[in-house]
């Protein structure tokens, strides 16, 4: 597989990660389960202020408001997602805040939050560890002292212990979403052709997740800030046992600002 866009991120988020990653991203069940261990593992408060970083359309954030928690900010680089989740939150009436930002710089206060999460593998995009490691300092710096962070991640051992090098699914009576992977040291690179029965290619694009062993995560974790580190938390929120692009399983990690 040839190398790929280290900014591929800036540029996926769009109507058609909508399409190919719906039975996630658009599922209200799977996002009511995801809450359920948002609520369970963070202990939350309805007075916290919490961060939805990397939210896109913000579909953790509106769930949370649904559930009595009205302090809630979305931040997130994809216009287009946050244009559908304003347009989501209005339609229902919940007073989230959306806003555009890079995670490694999203330019708020310091202190602004009692709790940041992360969801949905949106944490580890970059192969330097560098990298990552400037959106976790930027994380600390937002958090006040005690605050709390979540980070839900691919789960590395299941990830490789059950690695597909290719996948396909019908996304809708149209669309056609191919993932050929390539299993690296750091991660997995995944080259995703997207299809249209109609209109031929629609997308072919190449992406890299981080697979992150728990030690490595402690490590960064402690060098950007963090104490009481739990890596040993566990996620499956798609009851089938279909391929859903290494969001199958997934290693949750908290982590508190001292």
């Amino acid at each position: 597989m040839d190398g790929y866009d280290p900014t591929w991120w800036q540029h996926i988020f769009d109507e058609t990660y909508l399409v190919t990653d719906a039975r996630t991203v658009c599922c209200p069940e799977t996002t009511a389960t995801e809450i359920n261990m948002v609520e369970a593992t963070l202990d939350l408060s309805p007075d916290d202020r919490i961060l939805d970083l990397c939210g896109g359309q913000g579909r953790h954030a509106i769930e949370l408001d649904g559930r009595g928690y009205k302090k809630i900010t979305v931040v997130d680089y994809s216009q287009v997602l946050l244009r559908v989740g304003s347009h989501d939150a209005a339609k229902v009436g919940c007073s989230v805040h959306f806003c555009r930002g890079d995670a490694s710089e999203v330019g708020l206060a310091d202190g602004s939050f009692d709790v940041v999460m992360v969801m949905g593998n949106s944490f580890g995009y970059f192969k330097e560890d560098s990298q990552n490691l400037k959106v976790l300092r930027e994380i600390c710096r937002l958090l006040r002292s005690g605050g709390k962070l979540l980070l839900d991640l691919i789960h590395s051992d299941y990830a490789r212990k059950q690695f597909k090098p290719s996948s396909w699914h019908e996304a809708n009576e149209d669309v056609v979403v191919c993932r050929e992977r390539e299993l690296l040291k750091e991660g997995v690179l995944v080259r995703e052709i997207v299809l249209s029965k109609r209109r031929g290619l629609v997308r072919d694009v190449t992406y890299f997740a981080r697979l992150f062993q728990p030690k490595e995560l402690e490590a960064l974790l402690t060098e950007s800030g963090f104490q009481q580190i739990d890596c040993g938390g566990l996620l499956v929120s798609h009851p089938k046992a279909d391929d859903y692009g290494l969001l199958n399983k997934r290693m949750l990690v908290t982590a508190c600002k001292p």
